[in-house]
C-alpha cells in the first residue's frame, strides 16, 4: 500500500504542511524518524472508522465517500490496489479469513501470471490505420476519423478503458464501407479466379484468414457465403464481394484482437499460435501479421519461447517496426501535443508548423538511431552529444557547430549533428519537449518538472485540489519564474505537490518558451538552473542544468524500472497499476541485459503471459474455434455464477471480476425493472468461504448470504442500477 500508492498520491497533499494537514490522515514522509509506526497508527485508525458499514479508507481515495475526495479517484473499486486496501481493512477488522495466505495472489517465475487476464484488445486508430493498410493494399486515414482514445498513462490502447458508443458505431460503419468501396480498385491482388460462386467461396477463405488473423470457422464461411449470394443475386460478383469486405471489417473478429486462448484447465489458457502471431505483429509492428508469421501459426511453430524471440528479433529489425518505435516515443514523452502548443506569435514569430515538425522528427529519429543503429542502452539518450536536425531547424537553435555529414534523410530532410558548445544534448533538450511543456510566453517548471516525474519516474501526481486558484503572476520583462513560482513554495495549499515539479523544473531554465538556449537573463545575468529531485526512491539530489538532471536521469534505478513499466503499458495495454509482477521481472531482466532497448522488447514476449492467461473454468472444454469462449462467463475452477433470488421488481446479473484459483471474486448488478422506487435486496449461494464484500452489507443464514444496499445505493428510481461485489475462497 505505501510503495505504490500512498508514498506517492496520498503523502503529497497529506502532510503536516499539505493541503490535507486538517485531515484525519496526516502522513510523515519516508525516512523521517518513526515514519513507518506512526503511518500505520494513522491508517489503521482509518481502516477502523466506517461510513455506512464501509472503512473511511476505502470510501476516500476510491471516491465512493458520500462526501466525494478532494484528491479525485486514487483507485477503481475492484482494482488489484482497492483490493489491497481492502484486505488491509479486513485484517484490522477481524474479518474471518482476511489472513490467509491463499487470499493473496502471487506470482512466480515462468509459472501464470496472476493479473494476466483473458481478453479481447479492440484496434486503436493507429493500429486500424496500419491493419487497413496492410490488409487491402491501400492508405488509410479512416482511424484518424474514430473518437480519440481514453489515454491512461499517457498510453492510447488501454484495453479496459476503450468503450464502443454510438458516435464509434456509426464511424466504424462508414470507415468500412468506404474502404470496402476503395478495396475494389485492388481486388486483383486478393483474388486471381474467375469471377463466380466459388472464386467467392475461395476469396472468403483467404480474405477471411487475414481479416480475422486466424482460419475461419464453417459457420463462418458459410454465413458469408450466404451474404455473397444474397447480393450478389441482385447486384452482381463485384457488389457481393465488397459486401463480404464490409461486412468482414464491421466484425469484432476483425475489431478485436483475441486473446482468449484454449483452456488447459485449472484456470489457466494458453494462447493459440495465431493469437500469438497476432500478439507479435501489433507489438512490433502495429499492424497484422504477414506471410511469414501466418505460415509458422499455420505450422504450430508459435508456441515455444525460442519460436516467439526468433521471430521478435526479426519483426524489430525490420523497417516496418520503425512506425511503432515512433508511436511509443510519441506517446511516453507527450510529443503528439507539439503541433497544438499555443505561443506568443510576436515574440516568436519563427516557431512554424515546419519547425514544429521538424522537431518531432527529430525525437523519433534519435530514438530510432539508439535502438538500431547505436548502443542501444537507455542511458544513450539522456546523454547524447549528437542530435537529427534538418538545417531549418538547426538555424533555429542556432546550432554552432555544423553537421556530422552532408547527406540527410530524403524523407525527412534530417542530418546528424554535433552539440558541442550549444547548450544542447540529451532527448530533454529537445524542441518536441521544451516547446510543448511551456507557456505561450515562457517556460513552465511545472510542466517540464511534472513530465519528469510522471513519465521518467512512473509517479503520478494528484490533481490539483478543488476551487484553489493556479493563476500566476502575470508575466514581466526580466523577472524569472523562479520568483513568479515562489508562491507554490509558500502556500501549503500548492506546496505539497508543487515541490515535486518546480524544483525539476527549474533546471529547465535556461530553456525559453519554443525551446532555444538562453543562458542568461535579459539583463545578463546567468540563469539560476539549478534543481533537485526530492521523494523518491533512487534519484534525490541536486542538480544544475538539464546535463546534471539527465547525468542523474540516466543512471537512476527509478528511470531504468519506470521505463520498463512504460514498455510493459505499451506492449499489453494495461496500466501497470496491477501488473507488479511482470513489471519486476521485466526490470530485473532489462538491468541484466545493461540497460539495452531492443532486449527489452525482446524480453517483452518472453513473459510468460505473453502466452499464458488466467481465467474462469467453465468445465465445458475448450471454446469452439473462432469463438473464443466467453471472455467473462461466471464461475471459477467449476463453481458457476450462483443464480441471484432478487426482490420485487429487480433484475439481477452475475459476472466473474477475477479468479485465482483458490479464490474469486464476483461483480452484481442490480437494476430496477419497475415502474416504482425500489429498495433492493439480493441472496446469494456463495460457493467456498465469503470473505469481504464492497458497496453493500449483508448477512448470512447458512449456506446463503443475503445482501442490501448502504445509503447512497440502496434505494433505485426505475430504470436504474447499483452495483456491488464480494470475494470469497475455495
Amino acid at each position: 500500500m505505501w510503495e505504490p500508492v500512498i508514498s506517492v498520491q496520498c503523502v503529497a497533499c497529506h502532510k503536516s504542511d499539505g493541503v490535507a494537514a486538517g485531515t484525519r490522515l496526516v502522513l510523515r514522509s519516508s525516512g523521517e524518524p518513526g515514519a513507518v509506526e506512526s503511518n500505520f497508527m494513522t491508517v489503521r485508525a482509518l481502516a477502523r472508522e466506517k461510513v455506512n458499514g464501509q472503512p473511511l479508507l476505502l470510501l476516500k481515495p476510491s471516491g465512493l465517500h458520500p462526501d466525494g475526495h478532494a484528491g479525485g479517484v486514487v483507485m477503481e473499486q475492484g482494482s488489484t490496489r482497492y483490493e489491497n486496501f481492502q484486505r488491509f481493512a479486513d485484517r484490522i477488522n477481524g474479518v474471518a479469513g482476511a489472513c490467509e495466505a491463499s487470499a493473496v495472489a502471487t506470482c512466480e517465475p515462468g509459472k501464470a501470471d496472476p493479473s494476466a487476464k483473458r481478453r479481447l484488445r479492440m484496434l486503436t486508430r493507429f493500429e486500424f490505420d496500419n491493419t487497413l493498410r496492410d490488409l487491402l493494399y491501400l492508405e488509410s486515414s479512416w482511424g484518424q476519423s474514430l473518437p480519440a482514445e481514453e489515454v491512461v498513462h499517457g498510453f492510447d490502447n488501454n484495453a479496459d478503458e476503450r468503450a464502443v458508443g454510438q458516435l464509434l458505431t456509426d464511424k466504424l460503419l462508414t470507415a468500412a464501407e468506404q474502404a470496402a468501396e476503395a478495396a475494389m480498385a485492388n481486388l486483383s491482388r486478393h483474388v486471381s479466379c474467375a469471377p463466380g460462386d466459388e472464386c467467392a467461396r475461395q476469396f472468403i477463405q483467404d480474405f477471411g484468414l487475414r481479416a480475422f488473423r486466424r482460419p475461419l470457422t464453417d459457420a463462418e464461411k458459410t454465413r458469408y457465403q450466404t451474404l455473397y449470394t444474397t447480393v450478389a443475386a441482385e447486384n452482381g460478383y463485384a457488389e457481393g464481394i465488397e459486401a463480404i469486405i464490409a461486412a468482414m471489417l464491421q466484425s469484432p473478429n476483425f475489431l478485436y484482437r483475441s486473446e482468449l486462448g484454449r483452456d488447459l484447465g485449472d484456470g489457466r489458457y494458453v494462447l493459440t499460435d495465431y493469437e500469438v502471431a497476432s500478439e507479435l505483429s501489433y507489438l512490433f509492428w502495429g499492424s497484422m501479421p504477414d506471410e511469414e508469421l501466418f505460415a509458422k501459426a499455420k505450422a504450430g511453430a508459435l508456441n515455444k519461447s525460442q519460436q516467439i524471440s526468433t521471430e521478435a528479433r526479426r519483426m524489430l529489425a525490420s523497417p516496418r517496426s520503425r512506425p511503432m518505435l515512433d508511436h511509443f516515443v510519441s506517446l511516453w514523452l507527450d510529443l503528439g501535443h507539439i503541433n497544438n502548443a499555443q505561443k506568443d506569435a510576436t515574440a516568436f514569430a519563427d516557431f512554424s508548423p515546419a519547425i514544429r515538425a521538424a522537431m518531432k522528427a527529430e525525437t523519433t529519429e534519435l530514438f530510432d538511431y539508439v535502438v538500431r543503429d547505436s548502443s542501444g542502452r537507455l542511458p544513450e539518450l539522456f546523454t547524447s552529444d549528437y542530435t537529427f536536425a534538418t538545417d531549418a531547424l538547426a538555424t533555429f537553435y542556432r546550432l554552432p557547430s555544423g553537421p556530422v555529414s552532408s547527406s540527410t534523410s530524403p524523407a525527412s530532410g534530417l542530418r546528424m549533428w554535433e552539440l558541442k558548445s550549444s547548450g544542447r544534448g540529451g532527448i530533454l533538450t529537445h524542441g518536441s519537449i521544451l516547446a510543448t511543456q511551456a507557456t505561450p510566453q515562457t517556460s513552465s517548471p511545472i510542466r517540464r518538472g511534472k513530465l519528469v516525474r510522471e513519465r521518467l519516474l512512473c509517479q503520478p501526481l494528484p490533481p490539483p485540489p478543488p476551487g484553489l486558484i493556479v493563476q500566476l503572476s502575470p508575466v514581466s520583462e526580466g523577472l524569472p519564474n523562479r520568483q513568479r513560482f515562489q508562491e507554490h513554495s509558500t502556500s501549503p495549499a500548492c506546496s505539497s505537490c508543487h515541490q515535486l515539479m518546480d524544483p525539476i523544473g527549474f533546471g529547465f531554465e535556461q530553456f525559453d518558451s519554443v525551446g532555444r538556449f538562453e543562458p542568461k537573463l535579459p539583463s545578463g545575468q546567468p540563469v539560476d538552473a539549478s534543481g533537485e529531485v526530492i521523494s523518491s526512491s533512487a534519484t534525490n539530489g541536486t542538480f544544475t542544468g538539464v546535463d546534471g538532471l539527465q547525468e542523474k536521469l540516466a543512471e537512476s534505478p527509478d528511470v531504468h524500472a519506470c521505463f520498463s513499466l512504460q514498455w510493459l503499458r505499451f506492449g499489453y495495454g494495461v496500466s501497470g497499476d496491477d501488473d507488479v509482477c511482470a513489471a519486476n521481472q521485466l526490470t530485473e531482466t532489462f538491468r541484466k541485459q545493461q540497460l539495452s532497448i531492443p532486449e527489452l522488447l525482446i524480453s517483452l514476449t518472453q513473459l510468460p503471459r505473453f502466452t499464458l492467461r488466467v481465467g474462469e473454468t467453465t468445465g465445458s472444454g475448450d471454446p469452439e474455434p473462432g469463438t473464443g469462449g466467453n471472455p467473462g462467463g461466471g464461475g471459477g475452477s467449476g463453481n458457476p455464477t450462483p443464480t441471484p433470488q432478487p426482490t420485487g421488481n429487480a433484475q439481477v446479473s452475475v459476472s466473474v471480476q477475477d479468479d485465482w484459483g483458490k479464490g474469486y471474486c464476483h461483480n452484481v448488478k442490480v437494476t430496477n425493472a419497475g415502474a416504482a422506487p425500489l429498495v433492493w435486496q439480493v441472496t446469494l449461494e456463495i460457493q467456498g468461504t465469503f470473505n469481504h464484500a464492497w458497496s453493500a452489507v449483508y448477512t448470512h443464514s447458512g449456506n446463503k448470504t443475503t445482501f442490501s444496499g448502504l445509503s447512497w445505493n440502496d434505494e433505485l428510481a426505475p430504470g436504474e442500477s447499483a452495483s456491488f461485489g464480494y470475494c470469497a475462497t475455495r
